[in-house]
């Protein structure tokens, strides 16, 4: 769910895969970084004609004075360049990243569940379980960007109230950071709270409101009303930004240019996102089958030799990791850590030039 949706502007038929191919179409990487600076030019001067040793020790300090003052310019001018092109790519990212979720809402639908033969209604902020009405907007939702759900009348997003075990599911204002807003399909039906095992249930009490519930039997199963489809079988566009993976609710971007450690680690902060971190047997799976070279992971031990670090500064546990055999051993030499395409971790020198991954929420 991955939150995958199609648009719902004017002009687009209902179901329509090309309308969905029209909104999403195969672009240019807007993310790859941009030309790397262009060095200067070097410049080559006729020798200079016989003069006094006095004199040839003025004009050899006046040549340093203007060669360090050459430098300094140049310097100041490559960080002014790059400065704007990092100003530019991360003003061409919110851009792209408002329009996505200005544009794309699917078809609206109602939320059936076939046990009790009842749809899901909006009543102010409650969410009930009640007789199915085709007709009524306040049972008709709609996928957004992120894996979230609007109800259609109300536009205001299904959340949760707590990642808690009964806890009331209810409509409130959308919100991009809205982790209690993000839902996510599982086998036979299940739509469960993004990253718990908790699922969207039709309620056991009088009112038949509308919970979380760590069951998942017949109550926490629904479907499209009128079909037997999957409730996440009405998303169609991908919940990242151009240019990005989806995959376990984050976005993942593949580099395919090169640069050392922190030249990578800057990248991926510029966008708000991080370099890699693999934390699941899962998640080494999906970047193995990805990456076409070794990349840069988002771990050193600088600080302290043998202490593998977060960007965050916690710890990497040994037992979570995924070093090649002998691996790190090379000392203060090697204090950066990359993943190779058979998903095994190996030290480096942290000036060595790689592709990297990064990764974030969509």
């Amino acid at each position: 769910m991955y939150g995958n949706v199609e648009s719902s502007q004017a002009g687009l038929g209902p179901g329509s895969r090309e309308a969905c191919s029209d909104l999403c179409p195969t672009e240019e990487n807007l993310y790859e970084p941009l030309d790397p600076p262009i060095a200067a030019p070097s410049q080559k001067r006729a020798p200079d004609p016989p003069v006094t040793e006095c004199c040839s020790r003025e004009k050899l300090v006046l040549v340093g004075t203007v060669a360090l003052g050459v430098s300094v310019l140049m310097n100041v001018l490559f960080l002014v360049v790059g400065a704007r092109h990092t100003a530019a790519l991360t003003e061409a990212l919110e851009a792209e990243k408002a329009k996505v979720m200005l544009n794309t809402a699917s078809q609206s639908f109602l939320l059936y569940n076939e046990d009790h033969r009842k749809c899901v209604e909006a009543k102010g902020q409650h969410l009930t379980a009640t007789a199915c009405r085709p007709d009524a907007a306040a049972q008709r939702f709609q996928w957004l960007h992120g894996g979230r759900l609007r109800g259609w009348e109300s536009q205001r997003c299904v959340t949760a109230t707590r990642g808690q075990n009964l806890a009331l599911v209810r409509l409130e204002p959308c919100r991009d950071d809205g982790t209690l807003q993000r839902w996510e399909c599982r086998g036979g039906g299940l739509l469960a709270l993004a990253g718990y095992d908790l699922y969207f249930n039709y309620g056991n009490n009088q009112k038949q409101t509308v919970m979380l519930y760590t069951g998942d039997r017949e109550w926490s199963r629904w479907v499209i009303h009128g079909s037997q489809d999957d409730v996440c079988s009405r998303s169609c566009c991908p919940p990242c930004s151009k240019g990005w993976i989806y995959f376990g609710n984050s976005c993942y971007f593949y580099s395919k240019t090169a640069s050392p450690w922190e030249g990578a680690q800057s990248f991926c902060s510029t966008l708000g996102t991080q370099l890699l971190e693999v934390d699941s047997p899962e998640e080494k799976d999906h970047v193995r089958t990805m990456l076409q070279s070794s990349s840069w992971l988002g771990i050193r031990d600088e600080e302290v030799e043998g202490t593998w670090k977060r960007a965050n500064g916690t710890i990497v546990p040994w037992e979570s990791s995924s070093w090649h055999r002998n691996e790190p051993n090379g000392g203060h030499q090697e204090n950066c850590a990359v993943v190779r395409q058979d998903g095994e971790w190996y030290d480096y020198p942290c000036t060595s030039e790689l592709p990297w991954v990064c990764e974030g929420h969509p």
